[in-house]
């Protein structure tokens, strides 16, 4: 029974991952609502967002739309991990409770950590310009953020799953 039902919740994150990339204007609005919303008391002339767009006051009459984007969506770094996760809920060497949690802190760490590069884009560009910031904070710095939280989401997902040795069989 024990691995029907880990079946079962391994087809139920797969259908998540079809679900995020057939749906993904709809995860990209959420992404861009979400990055407006929590940006807004700490950027300089508030944030706003329509759509998959977050939009930043870069100057006192500019106001700059930043698009959620495929390329810039956390789903192409929450879908490996996902998918990762449900590869290892098929063993029975992890327990339930560090599966969902390391699956649930790992996407957490994703979704921060792509909040974050959003951020750091609008920032850099309100900073330096559509120039030489946008370049900067989108070309160069979001993507060391993207690698290195991705990075960071599958040391969590492993470490808290905590995959256990198979019991040598005593002779």
């Amino acid at each position: 029974m024990d691995r029907v039902a880990r079946a079962l919740f391994a087809l139920s994150l797969a259908g998540g991952i079809v679900w995020m990339l057939v749906r993904a204007d709809t995860v990209r609005a959420w992404e861009a609502h979400l990055a407006a919303w929590w940006m807004d008391p700490w950027v300089r002339r508030g944030t706003t967002a329509f759509e998959d767009t977050y939009m930043v006051w870069i100057s006192e009459n500019h106001l700059v739309g930043f698009q959620v984007t495929a390329e810039c969506t956390a789903v192409i770094l929450l879908a490996p991990l996902l998918a990762l996760g449900a590869g290892l809920m098929l063993s029975t060497r992890v327990s339930w409770l560090r599966g969902i949690l390391g699956i649930a802190a790992s996407s957490l760490v994703m979704v921060l950590v792509n909040q974050a590069r959003l951020a750091l884009i609008a920032l850099s560009t309100q900073q330096g310009g559509l120039e030489a910031g946008y370049e900067f904070g989108h070309r160069f710095a979001g993507s060391v953020v993207g690698i290195a939280g991705f990075a960071v989401g599958l040391i969590v997902l492993l470490a808290v799953t905590g995959v256990r040795r198979r019991r040598r069989a005593r002779s």
